[in-house]
Order: C-alpha cells, then sequence, then structure tokens
C-alpha cells in the first residue's frame, strides 16, 4: 500500500511538471520579444567611424600635399578643410599623381555625404546608397571633421545586421530556428506554437456567435438574410488571406512606411469590393429585394476594406512583437475578419433592410 501510494505521488509530481513546462511555453510563444530592426537602429555612427589619416586644408598645392603623404600609405582619399576648419570634401589620390604640382587641392575635391555622430547606422548606410559615395565624413554641427566612414565599413554593417535577412530574400537561410522548428521540431512543440493562436481563435468563434445571437431579431424576421452570411465571410477572409500572404511576404522586403503600405491596401480593397458588389447586385435585387441588394453590396465594400487592412497590419504587428507571422495571422486575423464582417453585414441590414 505505502508502495502505491508513492507510485501516486510520483505520477503526480510529474505530471505537475508537464503541465508547468507546457505553461511556460504557451507563455513564451505569445511574449514579444525585441525586433531585430530596433536593435540594429539603436548603433550610432560614432561607434564604427575611424579618423581620417589625412587632412589638408583648402589652398595647399599639391606638391605639399605630397610631401605629407609617405610612399608607402594606402589611404585612398585625402579630406579638405576650409582655414575656419570647416570640412570642404575629399580629393582620391590617384588624381594627385597626375596633377600639375603648383595647382591647389580644391580642384580636384569631390563632395560627399554627412553625418553627425548620434546619428543611426542605418542612416548612414541609406546615404551612402543614395549618393553612391565610397566614404562618408562625420561632422559635428559646426561644420568640423571628426571621422569618417568607409563603404567597406558600412558593408560590413549591412552583413552584420541584415545578413540573415538578405539570405532570407534569397531563400538560402539555413538556420531559421523558427522555420526549422515549424516544419522539423518535435510535434509536442509545434502544438505548442501553434495552439495559443488557435485557442484565442476559439474565443474569437464564441464572440461570432454572440455577435449572430445579438442579431436573432433581424434573422427572425427575414431568414433570407442568413443566407448571404457565408458568402460574405468566405470573400472577406478570402481577401485577407491574400493580404496576409503579400504582407508576410513583403514586409520583409519593401522599404516603405507602414502608413502608405497600408493606405495603398485599404484603397485596393475598397476597389475589389466595389467590383464584387456590382457583379453581386443585379442579381441580388432580381431574387430578392433592392434594399436587401444594397445591404450586402455595402457590406461587401466595407468588410473587403477592412480584411486587406487586417491581412495587412496582423502581420506586421507580430514581426515587430518578434513573432512568426505564419503561426498567428492566419488564425486570429481570420476571427477578427469574421467578427468585423458580420457586425458590418448586420448594420447594414439594420439600417437599409429594417
Amino acid at each position: 500500500m505505502q508502495n502505491d501510494h508513492y507510485k501516486k505521488q510520483h505520477w503526480q509530481a510529474q505530471a505537475l511538471n508537464w503541465c508547468k513546462q507546457v505553461l511556460v511555453q504557451f507563455l513564451d510563444e505569445l511574449r514579444p520579444v525585441a525586433h531585430p530592426k530596433l536593435q540594429a537602429e539603436s548603433d550610432c555612427v560614432e561607434s564604427i567611424m575611424k579618423s581620417p589619416s589625412f587632412i589638408c586644408l583648402a589652398g595647399t598645392s599639391i606638391a605639399a600635399v605630397k610631401k605629407q603623404i609617405g610612399a608607402g600609405d594606402s589611404e585612398s582619399y585625402l579630406f579638405v578643410n576650409s582655414e575656419k576648419g570647416e570640412f570642404l570634401g575629399i580629393v582620391a589620390m590617384v588624381k594627385l599623381f597626375n596633377a600639375a604640382p603648383e595647382s591647389k587641392i580644391e580642384t580636384y575635391l569631390q563632395t560627399i555625404p554627412t553625418v553627425f555622430p548620434t546619428e543611426p547606422v542605418v542612416k548612414a548606410i541609406a546615404l551612402a546608397i543614395d549618393a553612391a559615395a565610397p566614404v562618408l565624413a562625420v561632422t559635428e554641427e559646426s561644420g568640423r571633421l571628426t571621422g569618417a566612414v568607409s563603404a567597406g565599413t558600412l558593408l560590413h554593417q549591412v552583413h552584420e545586421h541584415y545578413g540573415d535577412v538578405l539570405k532570407r530574400f534569397t531563400g538560402i537561410l539555413e538556420n531559421s530556428g523558427q522555420a526549422l522548428s515549424a516544419i522539423e521540431g518535435q510535434p509536442r512543440r509545434r502544438v505548442m506554437h501553434r495552439l495559443p493562436w488557435l485557442l484565442i481563435g476559439t474565443f474569437g468563434s464564441m464572440l461570432a456567435t454572440l455577435v449572430m445571437a445579438g442579431f436573432e431579431d433581424v434573422l427572425r424576421r427575414n431568414v433570407e438574410v442568413a443566407f448571404f452570411i457565408p458568402g460574405l465571410v468566405y470573400l472577406a477572409d478570402a481577401i485577407g488571406t491574400q493580404s496576409e500572404a503579400i504582407a508576410v511576404r513583403g514586409l520583409t522586403f519593401s522599404a516603405a512606411s507602414i502608413k502608405r503600405l497600408w493606405w495603398g491596401e485599404l484603397q485596393t480593397g475598397v476597389m475589389i469590393g466595389l467590383i464584387l458588389a456590382a457583379l453581386v447586385f443585379p442579381f441580388i435585387w432580381l431574387a430578392f429585394s433592392a434594399s436587401l441588394a444594397l445591404a450586402v453590396a455595402l457590406a461587401l465594400v466595407f468588410a473587403s476594406s477592412v480584411a486587406t487592412s487586417i491581412g495587412l497590419l496582423f502581420p506586421w504587428l507580430l514581426a515587430r512583437a518578434g513573432k512568426d507571422p505564419a503561426y498567428g495571422s492566419g488564425p486570429i486575423a481570420t476571427i477578427i475578419q469574421d467578427l468585423l464582417s458580420l457586425v458590418i453585414y448586420f448594420m447594414c441590414i439594420s439600417w437599409l433592410v429594417y
């Protein structure tokens, strides 16, 4: 009897420990993590700049500059300041070989973009790319030169911070933890990745039932109203799913602001809704009534515009939270679209039919 009691306690302890592990994994799946781009943007130019090897004043002759430069020096550019100490530009060393000894250094001056030491590295990378500059000058607000950042250094920063993203663009990322875990992980681990989002979707489906129950009087007055619910919900889901797939794939590539992307998706949703509404309106009018046809058409326009917005914004929010959009976008975005589609449809019915 005592042995059976110990076995029972042992199995109870194991069951409790397993429940704790499941709960920890469950909460870990929903816990936001730092977004990689935000981490990269925290680096400042000051952390990667170097002091220029050669600086000369405007008005200096080529002969005097050549005397300053040693025969074994391998620097590619010479930095030129004004007499007041303000940075003016650079001169490529190769131009000095064939330059007339009596000519002034500013004759061969080349302007380059400048950045402040406290500005983010990502801004320096963008400036160098836009200007096709081989080097950036780091200056103070007064214009005084404090350092320089070469194109090679910026390229190293791109590789360090965005190397995995660039590999993902071409589909050669070999060690993507989330992707490998999703397809190769243990079944229990896969369940814990997916189940939290599906549970939230289950709760949302209960809300959808409450929405339907809230409009029970509308359905009781005219059962014809219920005929169009499956079609409306399906179209909203299909439109939203298209936007989700485009967003999951395209957000990594696009450098546009989320506001601009959302505005484009919203207009796309409105146009899709108008086209679909124009197609179904005459059939519903002929088969049922003009008021019901107008209500369904308006609901299609509003539901499709909402679906495209959610299809874009929800994957973006998950990505910003450090979560894989492939897990949560489908279940959560779908139930939100369903709920809003039902509310929009019944509101249109209430306004235009009853």
